[in-house]
C-alpha cells in the first residue's frame, strides 16, 4: 500500500536550525516571530518538514495552525536539548497535515523490528505461515544485545511467541530467527518497499559486527515510521484482525522509558524503541491514545549523549500530552 498526501500551501517563518543538529552555524530562538514571505509544500510522504524554530502563519483554520504552531515548539525544544542528530514526527491521527523536523535517514536499531513484524503478518494473511508454526532456532541466529533467548535452553517456538519476544522485548535472537524463517532480508525490503518506505532498509541482523565493518547498518526515517504507525493505528495496513494483532504486540512494549515515561497513564500508548549505544542512537515511535483522539510520535537520535536523548524524549511526550488532551 501507499501513502497519498493532499498538498496544502502554508507560510512558514524562515529561521534556521539549531545548535548541534543543524546544518548551519546559527542559532536563533525557537520562539522568534519573523516570517518568511516565501511559500512550503508538503514532501512526497505527505509530511510537512519545517527546520527549528520555523512556524505556521496560514490563513487556513486558526486552530489547525494553532495546533501546528504548538507541536513545532515542542519538536524545536526536543531538539535543542537532545545531543547528536534528532529527527522528529508528530501527526494527529487521521491528520493529513504531520509534522516533521530534521526528516533524513538515520540508524534505525530495533525500531526497524516493526517492518519485521508486519512481512510476519503479511504472510500470515497470505496463507504463508501461521502464528502457531514452530520454528527452530539455530546455533548461528543466538545473539547477545537485548533480550533473553540467547542465554536460554530452548530449541524452537511458535511465531506467535517469536513475535512476542522481538516486539515486546525487542530480542535480538528472536528477530534473526524470524528474518530467516520470513525468507531473509530481501523479502522484508520488498515489503518495506511495499509499504512506500523509501528511507527505510534492512541490511543486516541483529548485532551482525561484520556488516557493520563493512557499512551495511539498518536505516529509516521518522516519516516512514510515522507514516507507517498512522496506517497501522488506523486499520489501514493490512486490515482486520491483523493490524490489530501488532497494536496488541506494541501495546504491551517492557521499555515505557523514554517517550511514554512521563505521560499520564490514563492514555494508551503503542510503542517500540531502539537503542545502539555503540553510535549513540535512542530512537522511540509511538501512538498515544485517549478517548477517541490519539497522536504518532516518532524521535530519532543518533551520535548523541544517551540521558540527555532520553531526557529530551520524555519531557517531549509529557508536551505532546498536554498539548493534545488537555
Amino acid at each position: 500500500m501507499k501513502f497519498g498526501f493532499n498538498k496544502l500551501v502554508i507560510v512558514v517563518a524562515g529561521l534556521v536550525l539549531i545548535g548541534g543538529c543543524s546544518e548551519s552555524k546559527k542559532t536563533q530562538d525557537a520562539q522568534s516571530s519573523s516570517e518568511a514571505t516565501q511559500s512550503s509544500k508538503p514532501s512526497r510522504d505527505g509530511s510537512w518538514h519545517f527546520k527549528v524554530g520555523q512556524r505556521v502563519t496560514s490563513k487556513g483554520p486558526s486552530k489547525r495552525v494553532e495546533l501546528q504552531n504548538k507541536i513545532l515548539t515542542a519538536e524545536s525544544q526536543c531538539v535543542a536539548a537532545s545531543s547528536g542528530k534528532t529527527s522528529i514526527y508528530v501527526s494527529e491521527l487521521d491528520s493529513k497535515n504531520p509534522v516533521a523536523e530534521n526528516n533524513r535517514v538515520q540508524r534505525s536499531a530495533s525500531v526497524i523490528k516493526i517492518f519485521i513484524m508486519i512481512e510476519a503478518f503479511r504472510q500470515i494473511k497470505a496463507g504463508q505461515l501461521t502464528l502457531n508454526r514452530q520454528v527452530i532456532i539455530p546455533a548461528d541466529d543466538r545473539v547477545g544485545g537485548t533480550g533473553e533467548l540467547a542465554n536460554q535452553n530452548t530449541h524452537q517456538l511458535s511465531v506467535k511467541q517469536l513475535l512476542r519476544l522481538m516486539i515486546r522485548n525487542s530480542d535480538n535472537t528472536a528477530t534473526n530467527v524470524l528474518i530467516d524463517k520470513l525468507g531473509g532480508l530481501a523479502v522484508i525490503n520488498a515489503e518495506i518497499n511495499r509499504l512506500g518506505c523509501s528511507h527505510t532498509k534492512l541490511r543486516r541482523k541483529m548485532l551482525d559486527y561484520r556488516a557493520l565493518q563493512n557499512g551495511k547498518d539498518n536505516v529509516t526515517s521518522v516519516s516512514d515510521l510515522g507514516k507507517t504507525l498512522m496506517a497501522l493505528s488506523g486499520h489501514r495496513l493490512l486490515g482486520h484482525p491483523y493490524d490489530s494483532e501488532m497494536l496488541q504486540l506494541l501495546r504491551y512494549n517492557s521499555n515505557q522509558s523514554k517517550l511514554p515515561a512521563l505521560i499520564n497513564r490514563k492514555a494508551v500508548i503503542y510503542n517500540k524503541t531502539g537503542e545502539f549505544p555503540d553510535y549513540g542512537v535512542q530512537n522511540d515511535a509511538a501512538i498515544v491514545k485517549k478517548g477517541k483522539r490519539a497522536f504518532v510520535v516518532v524521535v530519532l537520535s543518533e551520535n548523541g549523549t544517551q540521558q540527555k536523548q532520553i531526557n529530551a524524549m520524555q519531557m517531549l511526550g509529557k508536551r505532546l500530552y498536554s498539548i493534545f488532551f488537555s
